[in-house]
């Protein structure tokens, strides 16, 4: 997504750099699965120049990102250990859910 860098992105293609940054750094382990983390790596992605500039930009960034928890494709705390915010996982997909739902009703 280099050529975001030279022009607005859309909210959909905003959405997806911030969720496929955010898979990225959820596979590197805790340390990376951080809010603070992603944000500032999809800002600096899309050629953000300074955290005193860019307001819009930002504000559109943590729309997404909020977005993402409220539409279920991530979710928050990285483990039970670090169940809240900062930290997030990227949890299975709902048909994965459901067979372990099943599963779990079968035992």
């Amino acid at each position: 997504m280099s050529k975001l860098k030279n022009a607005e992105p859309t909210y959909s293609q905003l959405k997806e750099l911030v969720f496929d940054t955010a898979k990225e750094l959820y596979q590197r382990g805790p340390g990376w699965a951080q809010e603070g983390v992603v944000l500032h790596e999809v800002f600096q992605k899309i050629g953000g120049r300074s955290k005193n500039r860019d307001e819009e930009l930002q504000q559109r960034i943590l729309t997404c990102w909020h977005d993402l928890f409220r539409s279920g494709e991530l979710s928050w705390g990285y483990n039970l250990d670090t169940p809240n915010s900062p930290f997030f996982h990227v949890p299975a997909r709902d048909a994965e859910r459901d067979l372990e739902l099943s599963e779990v009703a079968r035992d």
